[in-house]
């Protein structure tokens, strides 16, 4: 099943982050922001749930636009599926259900990124239509003393 995440997610949360971050120092999943990001019109976590366990979420946010008339667009983040449970169809289904709510409300485009050395997640978003020759992503972490 998939559902929005609760704040009662936040260690299974944080347990699949780990997964895709494994070394990240600053790594801190609170239940304040998830609360924050469910009440949030434009920003979803999507968790999938099997057997009262979050095997796999993702993160979508719509984005406002003014290009395309009143169309918005989604981005895409966070994609992570409990790496026992990876090739069983749970990223195609978290992926497809962030779809047909972008197309629900008419998005334009749905963009995301992944780390450059996700090679397997690459080929993952490729077999399910993301091509990633039409654009460059660029990132610019800021620093915080």
């Amino acid at each position: 099943m998939i559902r929005e995440a609760e704040a009662s997610d936040v260690s299974e949360l944080y347990r699949l982050y780990r997964m895709l971050l494994p070394n990240s120092k600053k790594l801190n999943v609170v239940e304040e922001r998830i609360i924050e990001i469910r009440n949030d019109s434009k920003n979803f976590i999507y968790v999938y749930e099997s057997d009262n366990k979050i095997i796999g979420t993702l993160t979508l946010t719509i984005c406002l636009e003014a290009l395309h008339g009143s169309m918005s667009y989604g981005v895409i983040e966070n994609v992570v599926v409990d790496e026992t449970l990876r090739g069983n169809g749970i990223g195609q289904q978290l992926m497809d259900y962030a779809e047909r709510y972008c197309r629900s409300i008419r998005c334009s485009k749905i963009m995301l990124l992944s780390n450059s050395k996700r090679e397997s997640a690459h080929h993952f978003f490729a077999s399910i239509g993301y091509d990633s020759t039409v654009s460059k992503a660029f990132k610019k972490y800021l620093r915080y003393e």
